[in-house]
């Protein structure tokens, strides 16, 4: 018996000394030709800093306690990198030529390497699916060609891995998950994609949707996955759109309502935590930030009682509270900006008038394609109590100025020009940043005392903008 508790006892110190699983990574490298004295590094909703020397080099840990994909982003650099623990990745860049001139060693290189040369041939991949989504395609061509960009992909991997014999196991599994799910989204994508690009609208065959079978979702491991993740966020929506037999324009028409459908979806068909933990706050904060939560708050509120991710319910009570000096009767953020003649226009030159501010650029297509029936919304208010100002949030401001001095193509007169005939203001940086715009075009609504009617206030081109300034008091 003595000797059975001995044997024990040696037994624990032994577990007790074996070395805890690393849960970090190292990056390091070096870049050149670069303004950046800093780089980003993003890992699912969470951003690093890796701070560069004066020399350019860097070198940080950072916490990865998984396999997993990342983005390291600079001013001349965006590329993918693929990050596991107790790894280690050296990059050396060259903003003068960043995709050529981007090379890796360490215990991680022959896995980037392998990702830099699969993004290589993304573009022409994605030409190809492009061009067979119209006619003269058919659906049975867009699968076949879809086959083989899946082979192709196969055959680089077996390649790569035979060449450079460097790839672990479990990368290789990785990869073959990406690839498969990626012709899952290819495929699940075609018959939305065919329709808004081919006038021929083929018949998509009964059982289209075949590659689905046997198809397990709700596996918390495809949520590391970039491809599996995503095709798994648009077969809910897909899910949810079907199930609710609206048309996609009529579906799409209330982000609140989609983001409500999702999250149920999502906690009708996927019983893993992770999933809720994950995509909920996604669905979530993806509105969120653009929108705000004006009715959502149920939503949010259920979140923080069903999640237990408390990094991301921080997160999200973070992204509310931002939004909380832009609620209805708030204080409106004042601007004082320059017009097209540089008279400076201050927000208090319009006290005793409701305000209507439209956020745009001239790079923007949806912006442009709102001029015409915010025109015509100016013109027939024109004798309300009611100004109606554009706000240009582009950073070449004499593409601004050319575009407001000539105008944009009439889409209904050929040869016709529309007219920036309102109140035309210049602001590349200060002031839409109180308003929160982070997508345009951004339509904001402010009463006589200057608070805030709506942040979001609805397009031009939504016949409800006008139900709203008519139900306004006093306009």
């Amino acid at each position: 018996m003595k000797q059975l508790a001995t044997i024990l006892l040696i037994t624990a110190l032994l577990a007790s000394c074996k070395p805890e699983a690393k849960v970090t990574c190292l990056i390091s490298g070096s870049v050149k030709n670069m303004p950046d004295t800093q780089l980003s590094l993003i890992i699912g909703n969470k951003t690093d800093t890796l701070k560069l020397n004066a020399d350019g080099t860097f070198s940080k840990e950072v916490s990865v306690t998984k396999a997993t994909d990342a983005i390291l982003r600079g001013a001349k650099m965006y590329s993918s990198v693929y990050l596991a623990p107790g790894g280690d990745l050296n990059i050396i860049a060259d903003g003068a030529d960043p995709e050529r001139n981007l090379t890796f060693s360490g215990s991680l290189a022959a896995a980037n390497d392998y990702l830099i040369a699969k993004d290589k041939g993304e573009q022409k991949i994605q030409e190809r699916l492009q061009a067979a989504y119209r006619t003269p395609y058919k659906p049975a061509d867009f699968k076949r060609i879809r086959d083989s960009i899946n082979t192709a992909d196969l055959d680089m991997l077996a390649k790569f891995t035979s060449e450079k014999g460097k790839l672990d196991k479990a990368f290789i599994e990785r990869q073959k998950t990406a690839i498969r799910f990626g012709y899952y989204s290819d495929m699940n994508n075609y018959p939305m994609m065919t329709e808004y690009f081919n006038t021929d609208k083929p018949a998509i065959p009964a059982d289209w949707y075949s590659f689905m079978d046997g198809v397990v979702l709700d596996n918390p491991a495809l949520l590391d996955i970039p491809n599996a993740k995503y095709f798994i966020t648009s077969y809910i929506s897909a899910q949810t759109l079907k199930n609710s037999g609206l048309s996609r324009d009529e579906f799409y028409k209330n982000d609140t309502d989609v983001v409500k459908l999702n999250c149920k979806y999502l906690q009708d068909n996927f019983k893993n935590p992770e999933f809720y933990n994950l995509l909920a706050y996604e669905f979530l904060e993806g509105i969120i930030e653009s929108a705000g939560p004006k009715g959502l708050e149920g939503l949010v509120g259920e979140y923080m009682t069903k999640s237990t991710d408390e990094a991301n319910k921080t997160a999200l009570k973070g992204i509310v509270d931002t939004w909380a000096p832009l609620n209805p009767g708030q204080p409106a953020p004042v601007f004082n900006l320059p017009d097209n003649t540089g008279k400076m226009v201050l927000l208090t030159d319009f006290a005793g008038k409701y305000v209507f501010i439209d956020f745009w650029a001239t790079w923007c297509g949806p912006c442009k394609a709102e001029v015409p029936a915010y025109k015509k919304l100016i013109e027939d208010y024109k004798n309300k109590n009611i100004v109606f100002i554009s706000i240009s949030v582009d950073k070449d401001k004499s593409a601004w100025e050319k575009m407001v001095k000539e105008g944009i193509p009439d889409p209904e007169g050929k040869g016709k020009m529309i007219q920036f005939t309102w109140l035309q203001l210049h602001d590349a940086v200060k002031y839409n940043k109180g308003w929160l715009v982070k997508y345009i075009p951004t339509f904001v609504l402010i009463d006589p005392q200057g608070k805030i009617v709506n942040a979001r206030a609805e397009r031009p081109s939504d016949e409800a903008l006008r139900g709203v300034i008519d139900a306004l008091p006093g306009v």
